[in-house]
């Protein structure tokens, strides 16, 4: 092998190796479920995710010495509302965090503003997508005057093997993200402060 061919070998493996590929961390909608409609809080509630936050990109390893990229609050949003939904009377989306009007037309008793910090990782040499993925999901809730009421935080956790990538490449994430959405609607579920 000449040194231009070896030089050019080394260049693309370094290359590869950096990679960092798209994927999204949006769990089944379908999946997050309450067992019984008994445990519902009688509260009107609206939530705030800032634009700039929805659309941020993370980076977090993959296998190989790949990474992964994704948003993951956009790839939750859906899943959140339909969380929230589950657990109070009505929801609504707030476009900024102080909206009086939408506030006081939609008779909101609470503020809920979500925060995640992600991680991944894989067991593997040879393939990207990761084996083991967490979410820690944290939520304030807040009165209609911004006065922290409840802060909430679990910890959401997924895993994937190998041989599932072949259907899913982003499954360890999806499960994870699943996982910390239903934690978190236990956790507001009982949560004693959000049924004065």
């Amino acid at each position: 092998m000449n040194i231009t061919k070896y030089i050019s070998s080394i260049a693309a493996v370094v290359i590869l190796a950096g990679c960092a590929h798209p994927m999204s961390v949006a769990p089944n909608v379908d999946s997050i479920k309450l067992t019984s409609t008994d445990q519902t809080i009688k509260k009107n509630v609206a939530y705030y995710i800032a634009d700039d936050v929805r659309i941020k990109e993370v980076t977090t390893p993959g296998g190989g010495g790949d990474k992964v990229t994704y948003a993951p609050y956009r790839d939750m949003e859906t899943a959140f509302y339909k969380m929230l939904s589950n657990v109070f009377a009505n929801v609504t989306k707030l476009s900024k965090p102080d909206d009086k009007d939408v506030i006081a037309k939609n008779k909101i008793d609470y503020v809920i503003t979500p925060q995640l910090v992600t991680n991944s990782s894989s067991s593997s040499a040879f393939t990207w997508p990761p084996t083991q993925f967490s979410v820690d999901m944290t939520c304030s809730v807040s009165d209609v005057n911004g006065n922290v009421l409840v802060t909430q935080k679990v910890e959401g956790q997924g895993r994937a093997e190998f041989a599932e990538f072949k259907k899913d490449l982003s499954l360890s994430g999806k499960r994870a993200m699943e996982d910390a959405l239903m934690k978190m609607q236990t956790a507001l579920i009982e949560a004693p402060a959000l049924r004065q």
